[in-house]
């Protein structure tokens, strides 16, 4: 499980996590979800189209597909299209989990209190989080949905931490893309930098992240670091 941080020298309160990129792998899924639906429509949709939105908010990734698409659909059935896909690839156990992503959940949920702040759809929240087997392990469980603005805008993280009652320096944003990590730093937090392939932020963002590490497999590690 990891070296778990000792109890005595703990500042941290709660652990924030990211979902897409971060603790399941699930951006081939939406590439391949976006790519299927605009093959349908004699469109095409690229790698670049895809890696832009890492962890925008919900109608902005709708709006740009709706674009790639030519506008022949409503913003309401592109999203039904996507989703409806999204979800039959976890249902079907076709989106993998991140490495490390079950041990630093387990050591987290030990010794703090654990959240997610995601920029996907609740619906497909609760399909990952149902799963993977997590049910049990968030205390909450927020949508860029539920609020005005998706990342990079820290409305989520802010959020997440009202609802939690904790302050935002007594907490870590652990994040894979440029705009979560934005996003954490904008909501005060520590942030963890764990870059996913997919959705790597670029060594500029990168080096505005408190930590950088290559998986969740070194997340117990580095808040020992931060607690003592």
């Amino acid at each position: 499980m990891g070296f778990l941080p000792s109890k005595e020298h703990m500042s941290l309160q709660a652990i924030l996590f990211d979902l897409d990129g971060l603790l399941v792998d699930s951006e081939p899924a939406w590439y391949r979800a976006r790519t299927e639906l605009a093959r349908s429509y004699n469109a095409v949709w690229t790698q670049e189209d895809q890696i832009a939105q890492a962890g925008v908010h919900t109608q902005v990734w709708v709006e740009n597909v709706r674009k790639c698409l030519g506008n022949v659909l409503t913003a309401s059935a592109v999203q039904e299209e996507i989703v409806s896909r999204m979800e039959a690839y976890y249902l079907a156990g076709e989106v993998d989990l991140m490495p490390g992503a079950n041990e630093a959940l387990q050591t987290c949920s030990l010794l703090y209190r654990v959240a997610l702040a995601s920029g996907s759809p609740m619906r497909l929240i609760s399909a990952a989080i149902t799963g993977a087997g997590w049910s049990s392990v968030f205390e909450e469980v927020i949508s860029s949905d539920h609020v005005p603005r998706g990342k990079p805008a820290p409305d989520v993280y802010v959020e997440v931490l009202r609802r939690l009652g904790v302050p935002p320096k007594d907490s870590c944003v652990v994040e894979d893309s440029g705009a979560g990590i934005k996003a954490g730093i904008s909501a005060g937090s520590i942030v963890v930098a764990v870059p996913a392939e997919a959705t790597h932020p670029g060594e500029k963002v990168l080096a505005q992240a408190d930590h950088v590490i290559p998986t969740l497999h070194d997340l117990a590690l580095i808040l020992e670091s931060i607690n003592t």
